[in-house]
């Protein structure tokens, strides 16, 4: 797939996201969920179609994007928040001052398709698919599937229309809720890992059910992380060469925490006739993303993507697997070994700020019996690019999957939940126009190549950044 923009990069689930900011944020709180807005209809994000948004202001909008019969697509569940790395005085390496209470605020999308459903068989009974796909940085795809130590059958591609039922709205003393159901539509199988099995039989019905959940409060006292950055100018250069964290400060902003739950649902899939017994099993396949937008106006400054790794605030994945605790990151390629995860969960975030959890139930409910679920990720895969206008866009992606044991009907629900604190009033805000206009000019994400791959595109003159990107 291919979009308008310059660049092609590639694309990115959560329970319990903690602050933010590094130090603790304590609040003196009021609930304005007034001031949450629904957004919901066609679109071009992600490839297009139609989605169910839940959006405050310019710093935070979180929903669903979903394939319709004009324009099938993926389900993808889907994050742009505003992270405050803090506030910095920046000083040359003689003690010069070069700027002032400069807030320091990126965006970042955090993102996750649900790709395919994919049946194997679990020759070495570790629960989890081992098999490969290799990544091609040139193309920015993956290939094909290919064994391993299980054997892979046949798949079914999400890329579909959804029909979507009417929005179910609530409220109650603390949030406000939307909940709906997509259930797929002209689904097939397709032979993967060169099997030759049949695939003319019946397709299976798979349905996903959403409860959004959606609170906003003012904030009269956040913490908010203040350095001390030394940059080096010599010969034109600006070269970040020292980090030092200064007193915290205090300020008042918004708080948006959101948080989706859904169901899935996968029901009647005809199993190969070889692929019998309790190895017999399916895995739905993610895509999850993490990309940071450096706005133009700070590219050639001294904040830059460099200095976002400086700071520490690039992103990595961080998860517990059977060789210990681990972490994925822009380097770290396809794995060998797949690895079978022994949580049930996966925090990405950096060093002083969290962006996102996956956190999914241990229990699936197959055939009605409890059956465990595993968690498994094959690759992690780095993405870095210029885009229209010098936008700077840095991240990384990682592959995963969960595994269920095979039945004539799965019942399962993950969970995704973020908070973003909005609306920050910091030191000098009123003069740091240049990274809110170009915030503002900035923008945005679209598409996917194959699993996890998000092509980003700018949209101009939006009056809140970044919004749902259109192509």
């Amino acid at each position: 797939m291919h979009a308008k923009a310059i660049l092609l990069v590639l694309c990115l689930l959560a329970t319990a996201m903690a602050a933010i900011f590094a130090a603790p944020v304590s609040r003196a709180a009021t609930l304005i969920n007034g001031q949450l807005v629904e957004e919901s209809g066609p679109t071009s994000v992600l490839g297009g179609g139609d989605h169910v948004f839940v959006r405050f202001g310019a710093d935070a909008a979180f929903g669903v994007v979903y394939g319709t019969t004009a324009n099938p697509n993926n389900v993808y569940i889907v994050a742009i928040k505003a992270r405050y790395l803090g506030v910095a005085q920046v000083a040359d390496t003689q003690n010069r001052t070069i700027a002032e209470n400069r807030p320091i605020k990126i965006y970042t999308l955090y993102a996750v398709k649900l790709d395919s459903i994919i049946e194997f068989r679990d020759t070495n009974r570790n629960n989890v698919a081992d098999y490969g796909r290799l990544y091609n940085s040139t193309t920015g795809r993956f290939s094909d599937y290919f064994n391993r130590l299980d054997t892979l059958y046949k798949k079914v591609d999400l890329h579909t229309n959804w029909t979507r039922d009417a929005i179910q709205r609530t409220n109650d003393t603390t949030y406000r809720t939307w909940t709906f159901n997509l259930t797929a539509g002209n689904l097939s199988y397709t032979n993967v890992a060169n099997n030759t099995g049949s695939t003319a039989l019946p397709p299976p019905t798979v349905r996903f059910t959403f409860h959004l959940n959606a609170s906003l409060e003012e904030v009269n006292n956040a913490t908010v992380p203040q350095w001390r950055v030394t940059v080096d100018t010599a010969g034109g250069r600006n070269d970040v060469v020292n980090l030092t964290r200064m007193a915290n400060l205090v300020v008042s902003g918004k708080a948006v925490h959101y948080d989706l739950k859904w169901d899935q649902s996968i029901s009647g899939w005809s199993y190969d006739g070889a692929n019998t017994g309790t190895r017999r099993r399916l895995f739905l396949e993610l895509g999850a993303v993490v990309g940071n937008l450096i706005p133009a106006a700070l590219v050639d400054a001294w904040f830059d993507a460099r200095a976002i790794g400086r700071f520490g605030e690039a992103g990595t994945a961080s998860f517990n697997s059977t060789v210990g605790a681990e972490r994925a990151n822009d380097t770290t390629g396809p794995y060998l070994a797949v690895r079978r995860l022994t949580s049930p969960s996966v925090d990405f975030g950096g060093t002083w700020t969290r962006i996102a959890r996956l956190v999914w139930v241990s229990n699936a409910v197959v055939d009605g019996a409890p059956s465990l679920v595993y968690g498994q990720i094959v690759s992690g895969v780095r993405f870095a690019g210029i885009g229209e206008n010098g936008n700077a866009f840095v991240g990384f992606a990682l592959l995963a999957g969960l595994s269920f044991q095979g039945g004539a009907t799965i019942v399962h629900d993950p969970s995704v939940m973020t908070d973003v604190q909005a609306d920050l009033q910091l030191p000098g805000s009123a003069g740091s126009g240049i990274l809110t206009a170009a915030i503002v000019a900035a923008v945005a994400v679209v598409a996917a190549v194959l699993l996890i791959v998000v092509l980003l595109t700018r949209r101009r003159k939006r009056a809140v950044p970044p919004p749902p990107p259109e192509t």
